[in-house]
């Protein structure tokens, strides 16, 4: 009940300060629009709703089946320099296992109630924690630059030039600013219903692609194996990316959902959802190895040049017909966009007990003003900023989930965690332990990373110089696992939490 009152306490509070400010008429009076009004605090029992776990199915569905996802297919041929089997096979096991930890974390939503940055609470402690909170903070702003430049480019390629990449940004940032202000609720509404949409686009565009596909070569030695493995790495950090907001889709579902069940529909959305978009983004890919023509095409518009090149040669209706999918598509960002906004929202609270008295929906707009900067800012170099967000990002977040899984797998086994706990500090671990490991984890992805700008000494000596082989992830997973237990041990045994 005390969150519950907690909840309720803060109503008059939220709608004086930012809905009478922004929304004179109450746009997000909860119950005229269903708008969600609260923010990181836990969800108890009573206002839990009857939500269907094929919900996390469709949610991730829709954030995955995009064009950034496909944008981040091409990678394998265009960065990676892989032929089309050898990237089928790294997006195949790749996203195997990678889908696994944020499955996992979405678990405790309906569990816990809670969302993922304050599950966090109960390995790292009160004040570690925002740090953590912190860096996915960081991590959400940079996926709805990504996401968003990823649409954007495609609306360049409709407009024919004429739109400015800027304006385009502009535009499908903004919509996505909208929806996820609305909330929790609404959130879930238009997840439920673009995946759906996007899908039918999607095979029309590789049925259209598909005679100008080219089954580009395996490569073989060094090379090859640093290749597959630096592809392995950013392949992992996009999908254990969704690991910190994981569980803020399932908080209003109902405790007794079977964890197994939320697994498995979280694990199906973001498996196919990824793997089927990015095998088709490496698909097309090919296409330039074979034609002059796309390869002027992607050195003049990118991923969207590529998908309008596919629709030359039949006339003009087909080529209007083509544009018109390609706008249908570049509107799919939209989904994985309003995700990353809206739990940016929950992250800023995180970080002060006074960032709570404020709305989440006021943060999340406040977030949305600095992606679209950003955004703006980094709309001619998608490539260059996938490449490198996209691998730096896994360096941190896989000791994080690591001690997260280790925690729950441990000490908590059967969802042992004391809910009244999640706002007292005095009540949570002090996250020695979980910090000291957390740091050394990262510094070992360090070591092992293989960037344009930087190549650690151990992915050097592992072999293939000058560019090294990146093993940061499989190393820190064994790394972290074996000095997080033995020091949480300590730690409970000395602090008794």
């Amino acid at each position: 009940m005390a969150d519950l009152e907690r909840v309720k306490a803060r109503m008059p509070y939220l709608m004086f300060s930012v809905s009478a400010l922004f929304f004179p008429s109450p746009l997000f009076e909860e119950g005229k629009y269903g708008a969600e009004e609260g923010g990181i605090e836990r969800i108890p029992a009573e206002l839990r709703t009857n939500q269907n776990p094929f919900d996390m199915f469709t949610l991730f569905m829709s954030a995955n089946v995009c064009t950034a996802t496909l944008a981040f297919g091409t990678l394998g041929p265009a960065l990676f320099d892989l032929g089309w089997w050898d990237s089928f096979l790294a997006l195949l096991f790749f996203n195997i296992v990678g889908a696994v930890p944020p499955s996992l974390v979405a678990t405790f939503g309906p569990k816990l109630g809670l969302r993922a940055m304050v599950v966090n609470r109960y390995s790292f402690g009160w004040w570690p924690s925002k740090l953590v909170a912190f860096l996915n903070g960081v991590n959400m702003i940079g996926w709805a630059m990504v996401n968003t430049i990823a649409g954007a480019v495609i609306l360049y390629d409709v407009g024919q030039g004429k739109l400015p990449l800027a304006v385009a940004v502009l535009l499908l940032g903004l919509v996505a600013i909208v929806v996820s202000v609305t909330g929790y609720k609404w959130v879930h509404k238009f997840e439920r219903y673009s995946w759906m949409i996007m899908t039918v686009c999607f095979c029309i565009i590789a049925g259209f692609g598909a005679k100008h596909f080219v089954n580009v070569p395996m490569g073989k030695g060094p090379a090859e194996t640093s290749s597959i493995l630096s592809f392995g790495t950013a392949i992992w950090a996009f999908q254990v990316s969704w690991g910190g907001i994981a569980a803020d889709y399932a908080v209003y579902m109902r405790e007794d959902r079977k964890p197994w069940v939320i697994f498995l529909w979280t694990w199906n959305g973001l498996f196919w959802g990824g793997f089927l978009i990015e095998c088709l983004g490496a698909a097309l890919m090919t296409s330039v190895s074979g034609s002059g023509a796309f390869q002027a095409a992607f050195d003049k518009a990118g991923v969207g040049g590529i998908l309008g090149e596919i629709f030359v040669g039949y006339g003009t209706g087909v080529r209007n017909f083509g544009y018109f999918i390609e706008t249908i598509l570049s509107l799919s960002v939209i989904a994985v966009v309003t995700a990353n906004i809206y739990s940016l929202g929950l992250n800023v609270q995180m970080l002060s007990e006074s960032l709570i008295k404020v709305p989440r929906f006021f943060w999340s707009i406040i977030g949305g003003a600095i992606f679209l900067v950003a955004a703006i800012a980094g709309r001619n170099d998608l490539q260059e900023a996938m490449e490198n967000f996209l691998n730096v990002i896994a360096y941190w977040l896989t000791p994080w989930l690591v001690i997260l899984a280790m925690e729950h797998f441990v000490w908590r086994r059967g969802f042992q965690y004391d809910l009244d706990a999640w706002n007292n500090e005095s009540k949570l671990p002090k996250g020695i332990a979980a910090l000291v490991v957390f740091i050394i984890g990262t510094v070992i992805g360090v070591l092992c990373m293989s960037q344009t700008w930087w190549v650690g000494p151990i992915a050097l000596g592992v072999g293939n110089p000058p560019f090294g082989t990146d093993i940061s992830w499989e190393l820190e997973v064994g790394v972290t696992i074996a000095l997080y237990v033995p020091l949480r041990w300590l730690e409970r045994r000395y602090f008794g939490l």
